[in-house]
């Protein structure tokens, strides 16, 4: 997957949410102290999942955010375009992101992660997908299989493989198909069975290696050495 863009708000000097675009190549130009470093560090936090060069902590949220609502979170959306042609989701059926009703008004993938802060950090992760809104196939992909099955039967629909919980979310979505009542909405991806989509997203996820030039550096540190074992380890996943 490739990054299309990114969303940054509440995060350091950005309040307001603001939008930055990504080609092949992307080159940041501005100011010392404008946020150009804070761009390459939120995607930082998002990509390695807080473990990377920065750590994210409370001081990050910008200070008028919490003037002005002692309760604001960070948020930090990245969106994906060159996309899989096929995931697996549950199981080991693969389908699709598009037929899973995953991808946003451009048929992009957009994640959204939400940092709160009270005694620790606590991340929330959050899909903005065009999605199904009929309030009879609209949580299918936080719906167990026993629920999905009680679903094809309530409503008498066929199915030809009930033992595979995407053929039958594929099933009752093409039931309602005149009536999903489709709008954008945020799924998340952190609870119940969309923990599922989620960790099989994560292995379709760009690696990212974020390298700091503008202090002393040495060998041992970890911005010298996270970016040589990534590069070794992708070396040896080619065949």
């Amino acid at each position: 997957m490739r990054i299309s863009k990114v969303k940054i708000k509440n995060f350091r000097s950005y309040k307001d949410e603001i939008e930055i675009e990504f080609g092949n190549l992307t080159a940041l130009v501005g100011k010392n102290d404008f946020g150009k470093s804070t761009i390459l560090e939120a995607l930082d936090i998002f990509l390695n999942e807080n473990s990377g060069v920065v750590k994210l902590d409370k001081d990050d949220i910008n200070k008028q955010a919490l003037i002005e609502n002692e309760n604001a979170n960070i948020r930090i959306t990245i969106v994906f375009d060159d996309l899989p042609s096929e995931i697996i989701i549950d199981s080991t059926n693969p389908t699709t992101l598009s037929d899973e009703y995953l991808l946003n008004n451009d048929g992009k993938l957009e994640i959204i992660k939400e940092y709160k802060f009270g005694s620790k950090a606590t991340e929330s992760v959050f899909i903005k997908a065009y999605h199904p809104t009929n309030e009879k196939c609209n949580n299918l992909l936080i719906t167990k299989i026993a629920s999905l099955k009680k679903t094809l039967e309530e409503e008498k629909i066929e199915c030809e493989d009930k033992t595979k919980s995407a053929t039958i979310r594929k099933a009752i979505w093409n039931h309602f198909k005149d009536n999903l009542q489709c709008e954008e909405v945020e799924i998340d991806a952190s609870k119940e069975e969309a923990k599922n989509i989620w960790e099989q997203l994560k292995k379709y996820m760009p690696s990212y290696s974020l390298f700091q030039s503008d202090r002393k550096n040495s060998d041992g540190d970890n911005e010298i050495q996270n970016p040589m074992k990534l590069a070794v380890s992708e070396i040896f996943k080619d065949e």
